[in-house]
């Protein structure tokens, strides 16, 4: 029998029997030396995410802040932006959206109402996108994210067609739903440990933001179109340990079927919010485009009197009969708009103007002070108020309507120019020139207020 001295040991053993006959250990060590090498490789800590490069995630935080910033710096309200602001800078609303600027379902998606809601869809995102952009890859990433926001987006303009939605929370919904699909389903990378703190964080995001949700312009619809929307994005996505082949012909599926979901459920909201009366009215506002006024009004009144609730058409109308000078009549068709829906910005904007254009001021005075018992915080209602008491040439009132005005809106030089006119009319001249100095700190270059600024001067002295 052929013997060999063990390398390791120093025993001699039977080449015949060992691990390979080229192997200089006997059975005994190969096989210890095999369970050692099975030990280290079971005990080898696996893959956490903990990787410190988020491009996807950092670039749509980075996004929703710029959007933030620049609200801010045009002068919206930092803390509490009002619908109407929200609605410019690209929220959701269903007037706009459904009549043809699809593309605020993507930029809702960017738009926050408010710091506070910001910071903490932010918080949200950096926990669940950290998590996503490396257990699913950043292709799959970025597209759960806008299949998920923009689904959100759909299901809350269906559901509230005449509010304004905005806020990433949707798109966030869905990323968490992905992450539930994935590891329910099983389909998580065999060399990725999800950590159990960040996901026990799912339920607090969740939680925060159907809270937050009963806010005006903040959809609980989004958020759960978003969460549905993942969980079936998260089913539909090929698992982390396919083969490479398989994984891009099954994405390419996954997404030619998103698409077709998602306009498929946009027409369709569009078709359901949006009946025939409404399809009616956008060949009306084709006749308005091309100058047949007289056409477009006789289709108006037909129309509205068939849907005296229809807002849109009455909204229409009005501005028709203003144009024709038919003033008591535009007034009573904004005031339907307005009843049909009372917390449309736009219409209780119109309603107010008319009531002061027509010097209809106790009717501007009521109607302000109502929109300021439901909504105390919105300067242009003060600023209204203020113009109705001047119509009166009830000073005081006004003043003090003037100063809320400005208080709310400080960026703003309209309510401090209203406030001095204010003052000069009332012929207190000290206070219009303070006014007017603090105005010119802000805005040295207001030609008008150096103007009433020389002449609350002059009637000083």
């Amino acid at each position: 029998m052929p013997l060999q001295r063990c390398a390791t040991c120093g025993k001699e053993f039977d080449s015949n029997f060992s691990a390979s006959p080229a192997s200089p250990e006997c059975p005994d060590c190969a096989q210890q030396r095999a369970r050692s090498i099975r030990a280290a490789y079971v005990q080898q800590p696996r893959a956490t995410l903990s990787a410190t490069s988020f491009p996807v995630t950092i670039g749509l935080i980075a996004a929703c802040v710029l959007i933030y910033v620049v609200m801010v710096l045009n002068g919206v309200s930092p803390t509490l932006p009002t619908p109407d602001q929200a609605i410019n800078f690209g929220a959701d609303f269903g007037p706009l959206t459904l009549n043809g600027q699809w593309w605020r379902l993507v930029t809702s998606m960017f738009v926050h109402f408010g710091l506070i809601h910001l910071a903490l869809n932010m918080w949200g995102l950096w926990n669940l996108g950290r998590i996503s952009e490396q257990l699913l890859g950043r292709f799959s990433y970025v597209l759960a994210y806008f299949a998920s926001g923009v689904f959100g987006s759909i299901v809350s303009v269906y559901w509230h067609p005449q509010a304004a939605g905005a806020g990433a929370s949707g798109a966030i919904f869905g990323i968490a739903g992905v992450i539930v699909s994935f590891v329910y389903l099983k389909k998580t990378p065999a060399h990725l440990k999800i950590n159990s703190g960040i996901v026990g964080s799912l339920g607090i995001i969740i939680a925060y933001n159907l809270a937050f949700g009963a806010l005006p312009g903040i959809s609980n619809a989004a958020h759960i179109g978003g969460l549905v929307m993942g969980l079936a994005v998260g089913a539909l996505l090929p698992n982390a340990s396919a083969p490479e082949t398989d994984r891009r012909s099954r994405l390419s599926l996954v997404t030619l079927l998103i698409a077709i979901v998602l306009s498929t459920s946009a027409y369709a909201a569009k078709l359901l919010r949006a009946g025939p009366d409404v399809r009616g009215l956008a060949s009306i506002q084709q006749l308005v485009k091309s100058g047949k006024t007289d056409e477009a009004l006789a289709q108006l009144e037909q129309l509205t009197a068939r849907e005296p609730d229809l807002a849109p058409a009455q909204a229409l109308l009005a501005s028709l009969y203003f144009g024709k000078s038919r003033y008591s009549d535009g007034v009573a068709a904004l005031q339907k708009a307005y009843g049909a829906e009372p917390t449309n910005p736009s219409y209780q904007q119109q309603l107010g103007g008319a009531y002061l254009n027509l010097g209809e001021y106790d009717q501007a005075i009521a109607f302000f002070q109502k929109l300021i018992a439901q909504n105390p915080n919105d300067a242009h209602t003060y600023l209204g108020l203020g113009l109705a008491y001047i119509g009166k040439k009830q000073y005081d009132p006004a003043i003090a309507a003037f100063r809320q005005s400005a208080t709310l809106d400080p960026k703003s030089a309209t309510p401090q120019h209203a406030l001095g006119q204010a003052q000069l009319q009332a012929g207190r001249f000290a206070a219009a020139q303070q006014t007017y100095r603090h105005l010119l700190a802000q805005f040295p270059n207001d030609a008008r207020a150096k103007a009433s600024l020389a002449y609350a001067t002059q009637q000083l002295h």
